[in-house]
């Protein structure tokens, strides 16, 4: 165990050696900035008593249903917006205003898919890039096991897409308290749920959207993983990493949209558990334990495919 926690400690090194990793922290730190930016300079001072506020919110959209002009394809929008008014009226909740600091970290929440593009690119570079400098085989010299140092990676990977995610999630919260304070924060979150409504605390809600985007992100770094592997070139094995993860992904959500029975068990269908917490399943007979069994044969799969290749694979030319 401690030889494969070196491993990991050496695949961890060789990243942070690169100056790929330090820009995509940048870019991230920039991001959140930027957010802030936007939202200093176009969010509307949230309004204290909240409660009137929202009432006045409920009788302007009642009024806008009642209108013959509204187009009816708004009037279902307009009312789901009336009920979740209604609902955190009736339950004492305020909305999740976004010059509030949950209500920033909230805002930022977006940007865990620009994580999965960063671990797309680690993941899909890692062994390929190997190849592409000649250091395959130093790595292969020592007397380790090929499916070892092949696991090694793929756990560094893993290791620092956590590291980014607990990072985005730790700066936003803590510029949102130095910039909006704590005073006014709302501690739950109002979602729908399969055409109910529902309230966690808005930390149960920060770690389910999380830990939701984690379990999908694991998958497709193994996915990439598996390409990096089969590969040698570093640049192709990232832009098809990339290309058909966000080919997929549309494709995925076309198929669901005409109803075919197939598209659950397509591998991007099941990625984003978190519909299965706000939303509703991606497609019919699809449920939360149906994904997580689809997802774990996906992963034995990519998984295998990886080792069996590396493990094969002649690096002595």
């Amino acid at each position: 165990m401690m030889q494969f926690l070196r491993l990991v400690k050496n695949e961890n090194m060789k990243l942070y050696k690169r100056k790929l990793l330090w820009v995509m922290v940048l870019i991230l730190a920039a991001s959140i900035t930027l957010s802030l930016v936007i939202t200093l300079k176009t969010a509307d001072k949230h309004p204290k008593d909240w409660k009137h506020h929202l009432k006045t919110e409920i009788a302007s959209k009642e009024a806008e249903l009642a209108d013959k002009k509204t187009p009816e394809d708004f009037k279902p929008e307009i009312k789901k917006e009336i009920k979740f008014d209604q609902y955190r009226i009736n339950h004492n909740i305020p909305p999740m205003y976004s010059d509030t600091a949950v209500g920033f970290v909230n805002e930022t929440l977006g940007y865990s898919g620009l994580i999965t593009l960063f671990i797309i690119i680690i993941a899909s570079s890692i062994v390929s890039q190997e190849y592409s400098w000649g250091t395959i085989k130093l790595v292969l010299m020592r007397p380790l096991k090929r499916w070892k140092v092949l696991l090694a990676k793929y756990v560094s990977v893993i290791f620092n897409a956590l590291i980014l995610f607990l990072l985005l999630m730790i700066v936003s919260f803590t510029v949102g308290m130095i910039v909006f304070g704590i005073d006014d924060m709302s501690s739950r979150f109002v979602f729908e749920e399969q055409d109910k409504l529902k309230d966690v605390s808005v930390f149960t809600h920060f770690l389910q959207y999380f830990g939701s985007k984690f379990v999908g992100l694991i998958m497709i770094a193994a996915f990439a993983f598996m390409l990096s592997t089969i590969f040698k070139n570093n640049a192709l094995a990232i832009a098809l990493s990339i290309i058909i993860q966000f080919a997929g992904s549309i494709i995925s959500s076309l198929l669901s949209a005409f109803d075919k029975g197939f598209v659950k068990y397509i591998f991007f269908t099941n990625t984003d558990l978190y519909k299965y917490v706000e939303g509703s399943p991606p497609a019919k007979g699809m449920s939360l334990e149906f994904s997580i069994i689809v997802l774990i044969i996906y992963f034995v799969i990519f998984m295998g495919i990886a080792i069996v290749i590396f493990e094969k694979r002649d690096v002595t030319s």
